[in-house]
């Protein structure tokens, strides 16, 4: 496609993996989550998935991000924003008592209760997360990381954002005023969903595809990202599979079995009668399957991952 480039990179040497009706997104989450999502799309009926070559990030395109109104919808579901995370024990580490904190899509403020720094800044759209945390005393701001930057050179040691990266329209824009918030030497931290997961496995996954998530990383791209800023990779961490994924994760392990061994290639979006009796299949053995998930030495890595850079001193 003419004028279509990696939102990373900025190059045009992408590859097309699959095109998905918007008519399938909207029916699937129709029937998975009860709500209409069709608002979101407005004009557009069809979306392609991507490769970008030189970054290795997948992409959706048109890049169709979801508006407050869908997030609100999804606020009501009890799973959706959940105060502990793997990630935020991982990345505490990595953050002194004596640090200035900047935390991108903060919510409610969870990741600070984690911490016992007190220099503590967060960015959320969400009136009703900063409300709640205003009620808690906590510093939350109401912009975008590109309009904190431009106030805000230099200013902190730790900049970190958990499972928002894969929701942003404008990559390039959102990684570079991070990092331009950051002090030289300081810390940037991202969380987000591994496209090197099984994740990649579980067709209909709705959540993560437009208009909640628009890009899925590799460990790849995560390295590529230190080679288009001022960063320096620090360490890459997954997360052990989380005991609410279990079954997802059986059923992915059945199910991919039986299309390699069919030779059906994985789709994001699969309506096949062959999907169907073999997802009804997967569901009754993965019962037996996850319950065998008893101990860490059989976990296989979870579906989060953290990327730790620091910012290269001039």
């Amino acid at each position: 496609m003419r004028n279509l480039i990696c939102p990373l990179s900025g190059s045009s040497e992408v590859i097309l993996i699959e095109k998905i009706k918007v008519k399938d997104i909207i029916n699937i989450y129709k029937k998975q989550l009860k709500f209409d999502v069709s608002e979101e799309f407005k004009e557009v009926k069809e979306i392609g998935f991507y490769h970008c070559l030189d970054s290795d990030l997948r992409f959706f395109f048109p890049l169709v991000i979801g508006s407050e109104a869908f997030y609100e919808k999804l606020q009501q579901f009890d799973w959706y924003y959940m105060d502990n995370k793997p990630e935020y024990e991982y990345a505490k580490q990595f953050v002194k008592d004596s640090d200035v904190v900047l935390e991108i899509g903060s919510g409610k403020g969870a990741f600070l209760k984690k911490l016992s720094t007190n220099n503590y800044v967060g960015l959320e759209f969400s009136r009703e997360a900063t409300n709640i945390a205003a009620k808690e005393g906590i510093c939350i701001q109401n912009e975008s990381i590109q309009t904190h930057a431009i106030k805000n050179l230099n200013t902190y040691d730790v900049v970190c954002a958990f499972q928002v990266l894969e929701h942003v329209e404008e990559v390039y824009s959102f990684i570079e005023s991070s990092t331009l918030c950051l002090k030289p030497g300081g810390l940037l931290i991202y969380s987000i969903p591994s496209v090197d997961s099984f994740s990649k496995y579980v067709s209909n996954f709705i959540l993560d595809m437009p208009p909640h998530h628009v890009t899925r990383w590799s460990d790849k791209a995560l390295q590529n990202i230190a080679c288009y800023f001022t960063l320096e990779p620090v360490e890459i961490w997954h997360e052990p599979l989380q005991l609410i994924h279990k079954k997802l994760y059986a059923e992915a392990v059945i199910k991919n079995s039986f299309f390699s061994f069919f030779k059906k290639p994985h789709k994001n979006i699969d309506k096949s009668f062959t999907n169907k009796v073999v997802n009804g299949f997967s569901k009754i053995i993965s019962q037996f399957t996850a319950s065998g998930l008893t101990s860490y030495e059989l976990m296989p890595r979870g579906i989060s991952v953290t990327s730790v850079y620091r910012k290269v001193k001039k």
